[in-house]
């Protein structure tokens, strides 16, 4: 009987070890200018500043959860920049320190993030693909001036996913995340869609890949 719980002990701690293990792996991402599952050091993406604009011919939109539009503009940036550059055991991370929205066919004002308020992301690397999934460590928030709903303030909420970091020579951001109404009468839609796409404009000509590691 003894040697039974040393057993049933020893799994306990074994499945705890696996999953610590596990937890740590899970965590391991950096930006690459190539697109190998071992990043060569050399080529790992540094604390560097991020600029994303809109693809070319695309608009970002925000729309009801059943497809139905809010606004859209045809004009968007975000701007941020790499402050932990990520490892074997940890994750890339940056604040996004601008967010814009113009030539929209409504008003549209961000509210964060801003200089005063940035937002912390992380991204997360994808198995099996040069991808990965990017997270909020904190709310992004605007507010529309709508014809019909009126003034309505939507926020995506922290630790929510905002869409995906794609490879690609310029690397892709597609947003694809949901927003809460926080503010606005009972006519304004209790969620909405945020999607765009965004490409890498700085740095220029240079590969972007999500990698678990470097060698």
């Amino acid at each position: 009987m003894k040697y039974a719980k040393m057993l049933a002990l020893a799994a306990v701690a074994a499945g705890a070890l696996m999953a610590f293990i596990g937890a740590g792996t899970a965590s391991a991402t950096v930006l690459c200018s190539t697109t190998v599952e071992k990043c060569p050091t050399a080529q790992k993406w540094g604390a560097i500043p991020l600029d994303f604009s809109l693809v070319k011919e695309t608009k970002a939109k925000l729309t009801e959860t059943d497809g139905t539009s809010i606004v859209e503009c045809s004009t968007s940036t975000v701007q941020g920049k790499i402050t932990n550059t990520g490892s074997a055991t940890e994750t890339v991370t940056g604040p996004v320190e601008k967010l814009t929205f113009e030539n929209c066919n409504l008003p549209v004002t961000v509210l964060k993030p801003n200089k005063e308020t940035p937002v912390p992301l992380e991204v997360h690397w994808i198995t099996g693909t040069s991808n990965g999934t990017v997270t909020a460590d904190g709310e992004f928030q605007v507010t529309v001036n709508t014809i019909f709903f009126g003034s309505c303030i939507f926020t995506v909420e922290k630790g929510k996913d905002l869409g995906t970091l794609k490879e690609g020579k310029p690397g892709t951001f597609v947003a694809n995340a949901v927003a809460v109404k926080t503010v606005g009468g009972g006519i304004c839609p209790e969620t909405a869609l945020w999607s765009a796409s965004y490409q890498v404009t700085t740095p220029e000509n240079t590969t972007l890949s999500v990698e678990p590691s470097t060698d």
